[in-house]
């Protein structure tokens, strides 16, 4: 086995260190399970139990080398390490069917100078092209201490990036606050130019979160609730009028959990992306937090998304085969992702549509533009499970958003049909969620009104006029208290993808409801949206945390059924006859909806 003991050169770069767990996480995620269990010491240091070896092939610390040689320029890449006692160090390949490789293998002595190791080139033999990740195995005797252990490359970045973060917050202080401490940290380092928060809640008041927003990179900006899409507009609002005149800006989600070094993995990638391009982070579920909830999302026929990733569980190795072919996605939500603001300057500002679909509508925008959206992989946040959110209004934003980026994107795919959206409503009525079912009414009746009627006056005003129309519906009885049911559902099923066998299961269900109401104990659904394939037109539990402590006890109520069945009925008749009349309205407006203007009359609106 060859030494490696020459002192790393000064012109390398890192591109990716080793991580230690981030506290609180699972090792899992950086560790493979066949790992020794390593301790964190000082500065993030790898101490290795006496006999273990460190393997590295996992989530936050395996290379996805398949990505840097699709979306950069490198031509090489090493290892760079530094330790206190001597190391075996291996870089082993995975290949297409699961096969492995050792690239090298080398022996560092551990003087506590950094030693570097090349182990993979562009000209190197034609086999290497297939590489899809790499990952690094240590073994080492008791009391070594890796100090830092990284893969680098010898060419500088060509990239210049100036980083800004873009926060949207409603009401979640307590969550918040984590999100800036991790944040504060890296202003300390000098690696973010400033951080636009926008506060759409009431004003903080924590003590400890309002002294780190004294911090002078901290820009804090209070305005009525526009929804997600009206803080995260403004933020790129503020991020392209700033004084630091970021190249890059990274919006999230104020309810996630972040490991601060991704940030910088996402800026290290940016500064090598040729072109640049949107990179994209991947959601976790915070209840389950080795659970990924999605890659990244494709369109597909009538608008319906493609969730990539969705519960594949990120501490199982066959999940990382995910990322060893590089791809693009359509879209990526925004609880993590760094878009340059020479895109934002291209594309310009978000539809205000309040919540839901800006992200799908802005990477069609995106795509559009020629800007292709990466979804790199170790840029995980934990974030809450969409699996518990059953708020019936989400139904609305959802269908209505939809159409409005069907309409404005008709060469993306087709306008959905009548019998689609009339399959939209049924399934509400279906699993008893008539909340859900009145939301995608009124939907249907605002998108066939036209833009004034539907995105007027402000979008703090029509979400409080659609919460007053769908409380005419009375809410499910939440049970509280640990539930004890006869039997768990299963979670939700794929749906058939034949319309005609779900439309005669639609059928089936509605008349059995009418005809044959079922005594039996309501069944407990713990995970997912409930589907009329696994609900079968039965009373059930809607759970809404993992631990079924509440659940919503969601029950037939017939009339209630017919009287919602012939409006769905005679809605989806007008939106057979009216859609294409009304998609031409919203493809006429949408291009002065999404103009710097209009959302200043938005804003001052929402101030009166």
């Amino acid at each position: 086995m060859p030494r490696s003991d020459a002192p790393a050169s000064p012109a390398v770069e890192v591109l990716q260190p080793v991580l230690s767990a981030h506290p609180g996480a699972p090792d899992a995620l950086y560790f493979a399970a066949n790992s020794a269990r390593v301790e964190t010491g000082a500065a993030g240091a790898l101490v290795l139990p006496e006999g273990g070896v460190l393997r590295t092939d996992s989530y936050f610390n395996a290379f996805f080398l398949d990505f840097w040689r699709a979306r950069t320029p490198i031509a090489r890449l090493g290892v760079a390490c530094r330790a206190q006692g001597p190391l075996a160090l291996r870089a082993v390949a995975h290949l297409p069917g699961g096969g492995r490789e050792t690239l090298a293998s080398w022996l560092h002595e551990g003087q506590r100078h950094e030693a570097l190791h090349w182990v993979w080139a562009r000209n190197d033999a034609p086999g290497t092209a297939t590489i899809g990740r790499i990952h690094l195995e240590v073994e080492a005797p008791p009391g070594t201490v890796i100090e830092s252990l990284a893969y680098v490359t010898d060419l500088a970045p060509p990239n210049p990036v100036t980083l800004s973060v873009g926060l949207c917050t409603f009401e979640r202080e307590i969550h918040f606050e984590k999100t800036v401490e991790v944040l504060h940290a890296l202003l300390e380092s000098a690696d973010l130019a400033r951080v636009h928060v926008v506060n759409q809640g009431r004003s903080f008041h924590r003590p400890r979160l309002l002294e780190r927003l004294r911090h002078p990179a901290f820009s804090v900006i209070e305005q009525a609730n526009l929804g997600g899409t009206g803080g995260f507009c403004r933020a790129m609002l503020e991020a392209s009028g700033s004084a630091e005149q970021p190249t890059h800006l990274l919006i999230m989600d104020d309810d996630i959990e972040l490991d601060p070094r991704i940030v910088l993995r996402a800026k290290t990638f940016a500064s090598y992306a040729v072109p640049a391009c949107v990179i994209g982070g991947q959601a976790i579920e915070l209840e389950s937090r080795t659970r990924l909830q999605e890659v990244g999302g494709m369109l597909g026929p009538d608008w319906m998304t493609r969730t990539l990733g969705r519960d594949a569980d990120l501490a199982e190795p066959a999940t990382l085969a995910i990322w060893d072919r590089s791809f693009t996605v359509d879209y990526n939500a925004w609880w993590f992702c760094l878009m340059p603001m020479a895109a934002i300057a291209r594309c310009g500002l978000p539809a205000p549509v309040f919540l839901h679909g800006d992200d799908i509508e802005y990477g069609c925008r995106l795509g559009e533009a020629g800007i292709e959206i990466v979804p790199l992989p170790g840029l995980g946040v934990w974030h809450s499970s969409f699996r518990y959110k059953h708020a019936g209004q989400i139904s609305y934003y959802d269908l209505r958003n939809m159409l409005i980026n069907a309409a404005s994107h008709p060469n993306v795919s087709n306008l959905p049909g009548p019998v689609f959206v009339l399959g939209w409503v049924m399934h509400g009525l279906l699993v008893h969620r008539y909340r859900a079912a009145l939301s995608s009414m009124i939907a249907l009746d605002d998108f066939l009104a036209g833009p004034d009627a539907a995105l007027g006056p402000d979008g703090l005003s029509r979400h409080l006029r659609l919460c007053d129309q769908i409380n005419a519906v009375p809410p499910p009885v939440l049970r509280k208290g640990v539930v004890q049911a006869s039997l768990t559902l299963a979670p939700a099923a794929q749906a058939d993808p034949s319309v005609l066998r779900q439309a005669v299961l639609y059928f089936r269900l509605f008349w059995r409801i009418l005809l044959w109401p079922t005594a039996r104990a309501p069944q407990l659904l713990v995970k997912g949206q409930p589907l009329p394939e696994n609900t079968l037109g039965h009373s059930y539990l809607l759970a809404t945390g993992p631990g079924a402590e509440h659940c919503l006890v969601l029950r037939p109520r017939r009339l209630r059924l017919v009287a919602m069945t012939v409006q769905a009925l005679w809605l989806a008749l007008r939106y057979g006859l009216c859609r294409r009349a009304a998609a031409r309205r919203w493809l006429g407006a949408i291009d002065s909806l999404r103009a710097p203007a209009h959302w200043e009359r938005e804003f001052a609106r929402a101030r009166e």
